[in-house]
């Protein structure tokens, strides 16, 4: 039937046939699924160490949010309303009434604690007392966040600002 020539062609064209098809089926394939999963890892333990960096802040920032939850569930069972706090509050750091304006802004609903909004509009005040002002809003007993400050100097009198402060004062959620 087939000579044996014809039969060490055959043999090789086959052997060739199976070597082909393995590279293309199993090595190649294999070898990039090697090189994605190597670059993978890589990314993986460059994301790990930017956690672990993280991992000092994120704690601290923990800290504050059950601090500051304290506050609010502390305060939930006032008799006043947020806006009347917030007035006290604010008079008792030193602005006079004529000073400053403070005006709803709406409440907003969250998983964990609900926010009413307030504008608090002041003027006439030097840069520290707005520091000192937004520092004791922040850190102060009142359950408050300051989520944005506009400021500008006055074109009157540079060393004066006039300022809108956006204040959330916090409330437990089913309240």
């Amino acid at each position: 039937m087939f000579r044996s020539r014809e039969k060490i062609v055959l043999a090789l064209g086959a052997a060739a046939v199976v070597v082909i098809l393995l590279l293309s089926f199993v090595v190649i394939p294999g070898v990039s699924k090697v090189r994605s999963l190597s670059k993978a890892s890589v990314r993986a333990e460059k994301d790990l160490e930017e956690l672990r960096k993280m991992l000092p802040e994120l704690s601290r920032l923990d800290r504050e949010v059950r601090r500051k939850m304290a506050v609010v569930t502390a305060s939930a069972n006032a008799k006043e309303s947020p806006l009347t706090r917030l007035t006290g509050a604010i008079q008792q750091a030193g602005l006079p009434q004529s000073a400053f304006s403070l005006k709803s802004a709406g409440p907003r609903k969250g998983e964990y604690v609900s926010e009413e909004a307030f504008d608090l509009k002041v003027e006439n005040l030097t840069y520290l007392e707005m520091v000192r002002l937004l520092k004791r809003m922040e850190s102060g007993q009142l359950p408050v966040v300051v989520r944005s400050a506009t400021l500008k100097s006055r074109y009157d009198d540079s060393k004066y600002l006039d300022g809108t402060l956006r204040i959330g004062f916090l409330l437990p959620a089913g309240r």
